[in-house]
């Protein structure tokens, strides 16, 4: 089964700004219709949209480094501690999720990846 989709890199390297970043879902092509659909309201623009509640929720994965500090050797995964268990099993990787066209916080010196599931961007065809 072919999985559509984007997954979009962000990089914050700055020490001190918090950046939002909004991507527009507009042109894009849903490819799963079989699920529940739910209207969301812009509150900028006063129009609805419609998304797939079971697979086209955003997800992000934020890393950042502990208490801020680029130099620690602990790394948080949507700010809990990331780390390997005593046989060296990687834990689930839980996202965060969110609509795909609101804002991605970026903090300060942290990398995010958003996956956006279910859409097919017509210019990656």
């Amino acid at each position: 089964m072919v999985q559509h989709g984007i997954t979009v890199l962000l990089i914050n390297l700055d020490a001190y700004a918090t950046v939002q970043v909004g991507l527009s879902v507009q042109n894009t092509i849903p490819t799963n219709r079989t699920s529940i659909w739910l209207l969301h309201q812009h509150s900028r623009h006063g129009k609805f949209t419609r998304y797939n509640l079971d697979s086209s929720m955003r997800k992000e994965y934020h890393l950042t480094a502990k208490h801020g500090n680029i130099h620690s050797q602990i790394v948080l995964l949507n700010g809990k501690i990331l780390s390997v268990d005593s046989s060296g099993t990687i834990p689930p990787l839980e996202p965060r999720t969110g609509y795909p066209s609101d804002p991605i916080t970026v903090a300060p010196f942290s990398i995010v990846f958003a996956d956006i599931p279910n859409i097919l961007v017509p210019a990656c065809k």
